[in-house]
């Protein structure tokens, strides 16, 4: 199943013109930021009435967060279907390599990864989106399931290892922003990325086939809470 069969499902029109609203706001935030997209914005673009987005999104906040839980949902479900193809995913220079990547190439997933004030506005404090950026950069469970493996290096305790986690992975997502050109490539950059969590974290005996596949299982178990999580979220406004 792919990731655009898995998008919440509602009745037709109603869910087909609440996608056109999701895909004309997060359009919006890319381009202009929290602070100067306006819900008559997002309608006259949609080419629909102000209170026709008010029929799915009571509120400026609530739309803005409906686009961000769907490149939340949509990331997830990414990962899911990728953990099924290869169980070393699991391992977390591997798995912050695709996130490192997928926000790179998805501007809003990188402004939920760093909590950026300029495109989430207000949003950028809010629990809810401060949450979503735990579960991409910082997850407490993860770091304790690597632990439980013996995947994490012995000499790490859990906020050692998260405080390695997130500042290491903001740290190559935010590089950019700061102006850094080291003539690396995306893929390069996302090699790096991998080679410094994984002798930063990751015990320097791989696991076994056998450790590997209870990982994933768990990792993978744990994004699809996630997804299904955003999904009955979404769901609602459909």
């Amino acid at each position: 199943m792919n990731r655009s069969q898995r998008l919440p499902v509602g009745s037709g029109a109603r869910q087909e013109r609440a996608e056109r609203i999701l895909d004309t706001t997060a359009e919006l935030l890319e381009q202009h930021g929290y602070r100067r997209v306006t819900i008559d914005d997002v309608a006259s673009r949609a080419g629909i009435g102000k209170g026709t987005v008010y029929l799915h999104w009571k509120t400026r906040e609530a739309l803005f967060w409906a686009v961000l839980q769907r490149e939340a949902l949509r990331l997830f479900d990414h990962l899911v279907d990728e953990l099924g193809k290869e169980p070393t995913l699991a391992l977390p220079h591997r798995l912050m390599r695709v996130i490192f990547l997928d926000g790179v190439r998805r501007p809003l997933v990188r402004a939920l990864l760093l909590a950026d004030a300029a495109v989430l506005g207000n949003l950028a404090q809010d629990e809810s989106v401060r949450a979503a950026q735990q579960d991409l950069a910082e997850n407490p469970d993860y770091l304790q399931m690597l632990a439980d493996e013996g995947i994490l290096r012995p000499e790490l305790s859990g906020a050692t290892a998260q405080h390695i986690l997130a500042n290491v992975a903001r740290g190559f997502s935010n590089a950019d922003e700061l102006g850094e050109d080291d003539g690396l490539s995306l893929e390069a950059r996302a090699d790096l990325l991998a080679y410094v969590l994984r002798r930063s974290l990751e015990n320097d005996t791989p696991p076994d086939s056998a450790t590997l596949a209870k990982l994933n299982a768990r990792v993978t178990e744990m994004f699809q809470a996630m997804a299904d999580g955003h999904r009955e979220q979404l769901q609602r406004a459909y």
